[in-house]
């Protein structure tokens, strides 16, 4: 039986290993890519809580807008003319609700946007609805608006709806 020297007794074996520059060059790079990756993610999910919260707006605006759009000629004097709503309004007993939408509701006698040769024009209001809310990505305020409008007729929907008269 032949015995063959082992590869730790032979002193010709030249032997391959990282210096210790490549490895801090190599952690180096490993550490800029995970902050790179870190700060991609905090961005990423900033992004969606905004998006989110501009759908939120949204969908506020659009609820108001069909409720007044519903509502009979001599009732739009009586809206009030401003409402506060919640990101999650069933968060709001457990101190969960998210952002705080504030709107405004205001009406002009006689729509702006129509020409004055229309006939119907004094029988219009323009409806605007408005919604401000502030959300925070960093602990910096960024403050949010969106607004919505409409017209009112004074034969408007109503009619059709409830069959009531102007």
């Amino acid at each position: 039986m032949i015995i063959k020297p082992s590869i730790l007794q032979n002193p010709n074996r030249v032997t391959w290993a990282f210096t210790l520059v490549e490895v801090l060059m190599s952690v180096g790079i490993l550490a800029i890519m995970v902050a790179s990756l870190y700060a991609a993610f905090i961005s990423g999910f900033a992004s969606i809580k905004t998006t989110r919260e501009e759908l939120r707006a949204t969908q506020i605006l659009t609820q108001k807008l069909e409720a007044i759009r519903l509502c009979t000629w001599a009732q739009l004097s009586n809206c009030p003319t401003s409402f506060r709503e919640y990101y999650d309004p069933l968060g709001v007993t457990n101190s969960t609700a998210g952002a705080i939408y504030a709107g405004t509701f205001s009406t002009t006698g006689v729509a702006t946007n129509i020409a004055g040769s229309v006939s119907y024009k004094t029988s219009l209001h323009l409806i605007t609805l408005t919604v401000t809310w502030t959300n925070y990505i960093n602990n910096s305020p960024i403050i949010h608006t969106r607004q919505m409008q409409t017209l009112s007729a004074h034969n408007g929907l109503q009619n059709y709806i409830w069959g009531i008269a102007p």
